[in-house]
C-alpha cells in the first residue's frame, strides 16, 4: 500500500492543503510548529477515525472554523487505486471510500482496506518517533526487555498491560504478610468471628435457671399485693379526714369577715375607666399648656414678608445661569485653541524651515500639485536607486576581473617549461613505440625459451581482444597497437627457427630500457600541460567578458548622470518658490503639503476664533449690568453667580419660614379648640362614675372600690371550699380527733406501706432483669446473625479467592503465550532485527538473544553477551527501531502499510545515521517511508528522497502543498 496524494479540508492549522508523495522515501520538513505532527495525525486519524471528544487524544479541529476532515489517496496491491475520506460527522466522522472503478464504502471498506487492523495496533508497528524512545533511559532491565518483546511481536504491549493489571490486582486482593489487600482483611475478619460465635454460645447456656427464678419472685409479688391494697385504703381514709380539718376552720373564719366587709354595689369595670378618663384628662391638659407655649414662640420667629416680583427676577437670571458659564468657558477655550494654534504655527513654521510665513500661506498646496511633485522626486530616487545598484554592479565586476588577474598570475608562476611541453607533445608517439617494442621483446625471449607456438597465439588472442574494444571505443590508437601485436606475431611466426636475438630485437630492448618505467610520469606531463591550456584559456575568456560588461554600464551610469542633474536644476527652482533651500526627500514630500495645508486652515480657524470670541464677550457685559441690582458692588466676575445664589436663598428661606409658620400657629389654635371640648367631655364622663358609685371624692371611689373586692373575694373562697368538701361524699361534722393525732396515724400508715413498696420495687426490678435476659436469650437473633455475617464473610472471602484465582491464570496463561511467542514467533522477527542490528552498529553486536529470564541481550563481536540495560542509550534504540523494521518486514504480506517515522534517529551520531540511510533506502524499494523532521542537517543526507517543506508551503523536488 502506497500514500500518493493527502487532500486537507480543515485539520487542526492546515487549511485547504494538498501534499503529494512518492513511492520511495519522502521527507516532511519543517521547523517547530510548523504542522508535521498535524500532518502526521492527518493520515492517522483518516484512516482509523478522528477520537472521541472527551479522549485524550487530540482531534484537531479547524482552529478557524471550516469544514473538519480531508482526503488520503492510496495504491494497494487489491483494491487498486482507492481514496479514503473523512469528514465531521458521528463521534470518530463519517468515512467514504471510493474506488477506482466508480464504487463507494463505508466503515467495512475502510476495515477491508486496512487489513482490519485498528490504531493501536497499526502505531504499535508501522508509526513511531522519538517520543516513543524517550523513556529507555529510565527502564530497568525487565520493562526495557519487554518493550523491545513488544516491538518485535504484534498484540504483545496489550497481553503485557494486561498482566501488569492481573498483577496489581492481585497485590490488591492478596500478599502473604500484607494487612490492606481485601482478603487479608476478610481472613482476620473470620478470625474475629469465630471468637465471637464462642462467646454468645456459651450466654445461651444460662436460660433454665433464670426461668424458675421468675416464678419464685411471681408469688412473693403476688402476696405483697395484698398487704399494699390494704394499707393503701387505710392511708387514703386517713389523708381524706385529715384534709377536712382545715377546710372547716377556714370556712368559719372567711364568714365572719364577709359580716364585717359586705358591699354589693359598684360600677362595672369602675376602675379602669375612671383611670382611662383621668388619665386622658391629664394627657389633654398638658398638651394644651404646650400648644400656647409654642403659639407665642412662633409668633416671636415670625419674619417680614419678602418681595414676591425680586424672587422671580433673581430666579430668572439663576435658570441662565448655565449660558453665563457657557459664554466664560467658550472664551477661555477660544482663548486656550488660539494659544495652541499659535504654538503649532510656529512648531510648523520651525519644521518647514522657512522664513517667509507669508510666502507659504499663499502657496498653492492642492492634490494635483503635490501629485506633481511627488512624481518627480520619485523618478530623481529612482535614478539615485539606478546608481547606486550600478555603482554595486561596477564594484563587483572590479573585483571579479581582480580576482581573475591574481588567478592568472598564480597559473603563470606553476606554468610548464618548453622542455616539458616539447616531451608532452612526443610522448603519444613515443608510447605506441614503447608498447610495440615491449611486446616484441617478450616474444623473442618466450621463444628462445619456451619457443614460439605458444606465445604466437597469446599474441593473436590479445591483439583481437585489443582491436574488439577499441572499435568499440572508438579508441583507434589502440586498435593500432592490436595491429602492431599482430605484426610481431607474423615476424616472429617467420623467424621461429632463429638462435640468437637478431639486430631488431636488440634495438627494441634498447628503446624499452630507455623508456621503461617513465609512463606514469609522463602521463602526468601530458595532463599537467593539457590542464594548464585549459585554465589559461577560461581565465582569459572570463576577464574579456567582464571587460566588455563594464564598458556598457559605464556608458549607462554617464548618461543617468546627466539625467539626474537636469532634474535637480528644475526642481531647485520650484521649491525656492515655496521658501525652501533644498529638495525634500520624496517620502516627507506628502508631509511637507500636509504641513502647509495645516499652516493655512490655522490661519482660517484663528480669524474665526477672534470674531466669535468678540461677540460673546459682548453677551458678558450685558449680563453684568443685570446682575449688579442684586448683589453688591466689586464682586468679582468670577464670583457674581455664587453672590446672587447666596441672596436668593436667604430671600427664599424667608419666605418659606413665614408661609411655614403661619400655617403652624392655624393648626395650633385648631388643635387648642378641639382640646378644650374633649377635657369638658371627660370631666362628664368622671363624674357620672362617682354618682354610680355613691361617693363625692376620687379618695372615697378606691376605697369603696377595694371593700366591694373584698366582699367577692370571700364569697368565692366560702363556695370552694363547700365546693371541695362536697367532693369527698358526706363529712363527719362530729368526728373530735385533731389534726396532730390523725397526721400520726397518717404517719404510720405511710412508713407501712414505704416498707412493702421497696420490697416490691426489688422484686420488680430482679423480675425485669430476669424478664430483660431471657427475652433477650429468646429473641436476640444476634447469634444467628453472627452466623450468617459469618457464613456472607465466607462466602466473600470465596469470591474474591476466585477472583485471584481467575487473576492468577490469566498471568500464567500471558507467560505461557510469551514463551509460545518467544519460542515461535519471535526467532522469524529476530533473524531479521539481527542483520539490520549488526548493520547498525557496524558490526559491534553480531545479534539479539532473548535469555531464559525473557530479558533482551545484544551479542558482541568477541560472543560475549551484554544485557540491553548497560548499552546506551542511542544503541537501545538502536535495537528497538531493528526490530520494528523487522516486524515491518515480515508483514509486508499481510499488512503493506507505509511507515511513519517522526524524527526518530536523533540520537545517532553520523555513521550510524548514515547506515540507517542505507538500510531505508534499501527497504524503500518494497515499504514506504514518510519520515518527519525539523533538522536543517538531516534533509541535506538524502538526496533520493522527496522532500516536503511545510514550513516554506512547498517542496524543492517537485513535491505540491496547495
Amino acid at each position: 500500500m502506497k500514500i500518493r496524494k493527502i487532500v486537507i479540508y480543515g485539520f487542526g492549522k492546515h487549511e485547504n492543503k494538498t501534499i503529494d508523495f512518492t513511492d520511495g522515501i519522502n521527507i516532511i520538513y519543517g521547523h517547530n510548529e510548523a504542522g508535521k505532527t498535524t500532518i502526521q495525525q492527518f493520515i492517522v486519524q483518516t484512516l482509523f477515525g478522528f477520537p472521541q471528544k472527551n479522549s485524550a487524544q487530540l482531534r484537531y479541529e479547524p482552529k478557524a472554523g471550516g469544514k473538519f476532515g480531508g482526503q488520503v489517496h492510496l495504491h494497494d496491491e487489491i483494491h487498486g487505486n482507492c481514496i479514503v475520506e473523512r469528514v465531521q460527522g458521528k463521534s470518530s466522522g463519517d468515512v467514504t471510500v471510493y474506488f477506482e472503478d466508480g464504487t463507494q464504502g463505508g466503515e467495512e471498506a475502510i476495515q477491508a482496506l486496512v487489513r482490519q487492523y485498528d490504531r493501536a495496533s497499526f502505531e504499535s508497528i508501522f508509526s513511531f518517533s522519538v517520543l516513543h524512545l524517550q523513556g529507555f533511559e529510565q527502564m530497568d532491565e525487565t520493562e526495557l526487555s519487554r518493550t523491545l518483546l513488544s516491538s518485535g511481536t504484534t498484540g504483545v504491549d496489550t497481553l503485557l498491560r494486561v498482566e501488569k493489571k492481573m498483577e496489581k490486582e492481585m497485590g490488591d486482593l492478596f500478599k502473604k504478610s500484607g494487612r490492606n489487600p481485601d482478603m487479608n482483611v476478610r481472613a482476620a475478619e473470620l478470625k474475629e468471628m469465630e471468637k465471637e460465635l464462642k462467646n454468645e454460645q456459651e450466654r445461651i447456656s444460662a436460660y433454665a435457671p433464670k426461668m424458675d427464678r421468675i416464678h419464685a419472685i411471681e408469688r412473693e409479688w403476688k402476696k405483697a399485693t395484698m398487704e399494699y391494697d390494704s394499707l393503701r385504703e387505710q392511708h387514703r381514709a386517713l389523708e381524706r379526714e385529715l384534709q377536712f380539718v382545715p377546710l372547716k376552720e377556714r370556712r368559719r373564719t372567711l364568714a365572719r369577715r364577709l359580716d364585717d366587709v359586705r358591699t354589693t354595689s359598684f360600677p362595672s369595670d369602675g376602675i379602669r375607666r375612671f383611670e382611662m378618663i383621668n388619665s386622658r384628662l391629664t394627657e389633654r391638659e398638658a398638651k394644651n399648656r404646650g400648644l400656647k407655649a409654642e403659639i407665642k414662640a412662633m409668633a416671636g420667629k415670625m419674619p417680614e414678608n419678602p418681595s414676591t416680583e425680586k424672587l422671580e427676577e433673581i430666579e430668572r437670571l439663576l435658570a441662565r445661569e448655565p449660558e453665563w458659564h457657557e459664554w466664560r468657558s467658550t472664551v477661555g477655550a477660544i482663548r486656550d485653541q488660539q494659544a495652541q494654534l499659535h504654538v503649532k504655527r510656529l512648531r510648523l513654521l520651525d519644521r518647514l524651515g522657512v522664513d517667509d510665513s507669508d510666502a507659504v500661506l499663499r502657496a498653492d498646496v492642492s492634490i494635483h500639485q503635490e501629485e506633481h511633485l511627488y512624481e518627480q522626486l520619485q523618478e530623481l530616487a529612482a535614478m539615485d536607486q539606478q546608481l547606486g545598484y550600478m555603482d554595486r554592479q561596477l564594484s563587483q565586476l572590479e573585483n571579479e576581473l581582480r580576482d581573475i588577474r591574481n588567478e592568472q598570475l598564480s597559473l603563470q608562476k606553476n606554468a610548464p617549461t618548453e622542455e616539458e611541453r616539447k616531451q608532452a607533445d612526443e610522448w603519444p608517439s613515443l608510447r605506441g613505440k614503447l608498447a610495440e617494442a615491449k611486446a616484441y621483446v617478450q616474444m623473442s625471449r618466450s621463444n628462445r625459451a619456451n619457443g614460439i607456438p605458444q606465445l604466437l597465439w597469446i599474441l593473436l588472442i590479445v591483439a583481437a581482444a585489443i582491436s574488439v574494444v577499441g572499435l568499440i571505443s572508438d579508441q583507434w590508437i589502440v586498435v593500432g597497437l592490436a595491429a602492431c601485436l599482430a605484426v610481431i606475431a607474423a615476424i616472429l611466426a617467420i623467424r621461429k627457427r632463429g638462435g640468437q636475438p637478431s639486430q631488431e630485437t636488440s634495438e627494441a630492448e634498447r628503446f624499452v630500457k630507455a623508456y621503461a618505467g617513465q609512463e606514469a610520469i609522463m602521463e602526468a606531463l601530458v595532463e599537467k600541460v593539457r590542464g594548464y591550456d585549459r585554465q589559461q584559456s577560461r581565465l582569459n575568456e572570463t576577464a574579456r567578458t567582464i571587460e566588455r560588461k563594464m564598458g556598457v554600464l559605464e556608458e549607462e551610469y554617464g548618461t543617468i548622470v546627466q539625467k539626474k542633474e537636469q532634474r535637480q536644476k528644475s526642481l531647485n527652482g520650484f521649491f525656492l518658490a515655496y521658501g525652501l533651500l533644498k529638495i525634500p526627500n520624496a517620502g516627507i514630500l506628502h508631509e511637507f503639503f500636509g504641513m502647509v495645508r495645516s499652516l493655512q486652515e490655522m490661519e482660517r480657524e484663528l480669524e474665526d476664533m477672534s470674531q466669535q470670541s468678540e461677540l460673546i464677550q459682548g453677551k458678558i457685559r450685558f449680563r453684568l449690568t443685570e446682575v449688579e441690582r442684586f448683589i453688591p458692588p466689586g464682586v468679582p466676575e468670577t464670583s457674581i453667580y455664587e453672590k446672587m445664589r447666596s441672596a436668593y436663598m436667604s430671600l427664599k428661606e424667608e419666605a418659606q419660614s413665614f408661609a411655614t409658620l403661619t400655617q403652624r400657629i392655624e393648626e395650633f389654635h385648631m388643635q387648642m379648640q378641639e382640646a378644650e371640648e374633649l377635657i369638658s367631655s371627660l370631666r362628664s364622663q368622671q363624674q357620672e362614675l362617682f354618682t354610680e358609685a355613691g361617693v363625692e371624692t376620687e379618695e372615697e371611689y378606691y376605697t369603696a372600690f377595694a371593700d366591694f373586692q373584698e366582699t367577692q373575694t370571700l364569697t368565692q373562697q366560702i363556695e370552694d371550699i363547700e365546693s371541695q368538701l362536697s367532693m369527698h361524699g358526706a363529712v363527719d361534722e362530729g368526728s373530735d380527733r385533731s389534726e396532730d393525732v390523725l397526721r400520726e396515724e397518717v404517719h404510720q400508715v405511710e412508713k407501712a406501706l414505704s416498707d412493702v413498696e421497696e420490697v416490691m420495687g426489688l422484686l420488680v426490678k430482679e423480675k425485669t432483669a430476669l424478664e430483660v435476659e431471657t427475652e433477650n436469650l429468646l429473641t436476640d437473633d444476634s447469634y444467628q446473625r453472627k452466623q450468617q455475617f459469618f457464613e456472607i464473610k465466607k462466602a466473600e472471602f470465596a469470591e474474591l479467592a476466585k477472583r485471584w484465582s481467575v487473576r492468577k491464570a490469566v498471568v500464567e496463561a500471558i507467560k505461557s503465550m510469551m514463551e509460545e511467542l518467544k519460542e515461535k514467533k519471535l526467532p522469524e522477527v529476530l533473524m531479521g532485527a539481527e542483520k539490520l542490528f549488526c548493520e547498525l552498529t557496524g558490526g559491534t553486536y553480531t545479534s539479539l538473544v532473548v535469555s531464559e529470564n525473557g530479558l533482551f541481550q545484544a551479542v558482541g563481536a568477541n560472543g560475549k553477551r551484554y544485557p540491553i540495560i548497560e548499552l546506551s542509550q542511542a544503541t537501545k534504540e538502536q535495537a528497538y527501531i531493528a526490530l520494528r523494521l523487522s516486524l515491518a518486514t515480515a508483514k509486508e504480506k499481510t499488512a503493506p502499510f507505509p511507515l511513519l517515522l517522526d524524527d526518530p534517529f536523533v540520537h545517532f551520531d553520523e555513521t550510524r545515521f548514515t547506515r540507517m540511510m542505507t538500510i531505508m533506502e534499501r527497504l524503500s524499494t518494497k515499504h514506504q517511508f514518510i519520515y518527519f523532521t525539523c533538522h536543517d542537517k538531516i534533509i541535506e543526507y538524502w538526496t533520493n528522497a522527496t522532500i516536503i517543506n511545510v514550513s516554506d508551503i512547498g517542496s524543492a523536488k517537485g513535491a505540491i502543498i496547495g
